[in-house]
C-alpha cells in the first residue's frame, strides 16, 4: 500500500527540517523521514553563528545554552589571548535539542514527521518519487535529501559529492562553577596548529565542547591533538567523555545537486563553511531555496527544479569559494593572522561583521583593493596544488574556472 504526498523529505536537521516547515506552511502535503529516533545525538560542536540565527525565522532561545561575545584565540597552543564584542556572534545549543526543535516547529506547521525510518530504497521516475523506508512505501512528486554526508540520498541519486571531506574529532568536558564563570560568554579557537582546520572550545549548559579538526589527512592525528590542547587549556584529559568523530564535506563549484525531481540541500549537498567548518546557516538558505523551489514545481509555475540549482550557486559558489581562498591564506600565513587578529582592531572588526552576517567572505578581499588579485592567485594556486596532492586533476578544480579566477 502505497502513501502519497506532494513531497517527500530525507532527513529532519537543520536544513531537511527547515524544508519540511517552509512546505507545510504553504500547506503542501509533506512527509518528513529520519532513520533516527528523536531526540537523538548528532557529532556537531553546535554552534549556531548570529548569520544563522538571523537566516532562520525561529527564535532559538528555547534550545540556547549560551550566547557568545567574544572568542579566546591562540596560535598552535601557545600566546593565548582575548577578543570581546559589544553584539552577539554565536547561540551555543546541542544538536540533541536543536534538531528535535526544529522537527518538532515542522510538525507544528503541518509536516508528518516519521523518526525511526531508515530509508531502504529511492526510485525516480518521469512522474515523481518512490521512496521506501521501513516497510512503508511513500510517493511524492517532489524529493528533497537532506540526509546529511552519510545518508543513502544523494548516493542513491547519484549526486554523491566528489570533493574532499574534512574531518573533526571532539568530546565534552563536564563544567563545575568556576569552569562555567570563565567560559560565561567565550569560545575558544586554536589556530594555525592543523592542516586545514583548527582546535575549539564551545561552552554549553553542563559542558564544554572541546574538538579539533583539519584536511582528512590529518585523521590519524586527532585524537592525541584533542588532548594535548585540553591539556593546553588547563584541564584534565582523562575526564573528556563521549568521543566521537565525523566528516566535513566540502563542495567542488558546480556540483549538481538537482536530478529529476529530486534536490539535495545542508550536508548531503557538502555546503560546509571550508575556513569555519559551520554548516548550519547553509543547512538553514538551502532548506528554504529548496523548499521555494518545490513550491513553484508544485504550482505549475515550473517545469523542472533546477532554478534551485541556479539559486544556490548564487548564494553559496562565491561564498564558498572566497572562504576557501581565505582558509588557505590564513593557513599559510598563521602567524601574520594570528597577529592581526590580536593587534588589529579592523581586522577584528571585519571578522564580527562575517560572524554576523553584515559582511560576506567575497566582500573582505575587496576591502585590499587590487591587492586581492595577487591574493585571488597565490591562494588558487595553493588550492591547485593541494588537489594535485590529493591526485586530483586540477583542472576540475572550484578555483581555476575562468568565472572565478579574475
Amino acid at each position: 500500500m502505497t502513501t502519497h504526498y506532494d513531497a517527500i523529505v530525507a532527513g529532519a536537521g537543520p536544513a531537511g527540517s527547515t524544508a519540511a516547515r517552509h512546505l507545510a506552511r504553504a500547506g503542501v502535503r509533506v512527509l518528513m523521514l529520519d532513520r533516527a529516533q528523536f531526540p537523538r545525538e548528532k557529532p556537531c560542536g553546535g554552534g549556531v553563528t548570529f548569520r544563522a540565527d538571523a537566516e532562520n525565522d525561529l527564535d532559538l532561545s528555547p534550545v540556547t545554552e549560551r550566547e557568545i561575545y567574544g572568542v579566546r584565540v591562540s596560535a598552535d597552543m601557545s600566546r593565548m589571548f582575548d577578543r570581546n564584542s559589544p553584539t552577539l556572534l554565536a547561540r551555543m545549543t546541542q544538536r540533541s535539542r536543536l534538531d528535535a526543535y526544529l522537527a518538532e516547529q515542522a510538525a507544528c506547521a503541518g509536516a508528518d514527521f516519521r523518526d525511526g525510518s531508515p530509508i531502504g530504497q529511492i526510485t525516480l521516475d518521469d512522474r515523481g518519487v518512490l521512496v521506501r523506508a521501513s516497510g512503508d512505501v511513500f510517493e511524492a512528486r517532489v524529493l528533497i535529501g537532506a540526509d546529511g554526508v552519510n545518508g543513502p540520498t544523494a548516493t542513491a541519486l547519484g549526486l554523491k559529492p566528489a570533493g574532499e571531506h574534512a574531518v573533526a574529532f571532539e568530546a565534552n568536558y563536564p563544567l563545575d562553577g568556576a569552569l562555567a564563570a570563565r567560559w560565561e560568554r567565550m569560545i575558544a579557537l586554536d589556530l594555525g596548529g592543523i592542516p586545514g582546520g583548527y582546535g575549539w572550545v564551545f561552552p554549553k549548559g553542563d559542558h564544554l565542547n572541546i574538538g579539533v579538526g583539519g584536511w582528512k589527512a590529518v585523521g590519524p592525528t586527532l585524537r592525541d591533538r584533542l588532548v594535548r590542547y585540553t591539556r593546553y587549556l588547563g584541564l584534565d584529559a582523562a575526564r573528556l567523555e563521549g568521543h566521537r568523530g565525523y566528516q566535513l564535506p566540502l563542495r567542488r563549484d558546480g556540483e549538481p545537486v538537482v536530478r529529476g525531481n529530486a534536490m539535495l540541500a545542508g550536508d548531503a549537498a557538502a555546503l560546509v563553511d571550508p575556513l569555519s567548518g559551520e554548516g548550519i546557516w547553509a543547512a538553514f538558505v538551502s532548506g528554504r531555496l529548496a523548499a521555494a523551489e518545490a513550491q513553484r514545481f508544485l504550482a505549475g509555475d515550473v517545469h523542472d527544479l533546477s532554478g534551485y540549482q541556479r539559486g544556490l550557486d548564487a548564494v553559496m559558489a562565491e561564498e564558498i569559494l572566497a572562504s576557501r581562498r581565505l582558509m588557505i591564506i590564513l593557513q599559510r600565513l598563521p602567524a601574520f593572522s594570528v597577529l592581526m587578529l590580536k593587534y588589529n582592531d579592523r581586522f577584528w572588526r571585519y571578522l564580527q561583521q562575517i560572524i554576523r552576517g553584515d559582511l560576506t567572505y567575497p566582500d573582505l578581499p575587496k576591502k585590499l583593493g587590487p591587492l586581492r588579485h595577487l591574493l585571488y592567485r597565490w591562494a588558487d594556486w595553493e588550492i591547485a596544488r593541494h588537489e594535485r596532492m590529493l591526485g586530483d586533476d586540477p583542472r576540475t578544480s572550484p578555483s581555476l574556472s575562468p568565472r572565478q579566477a579574475g
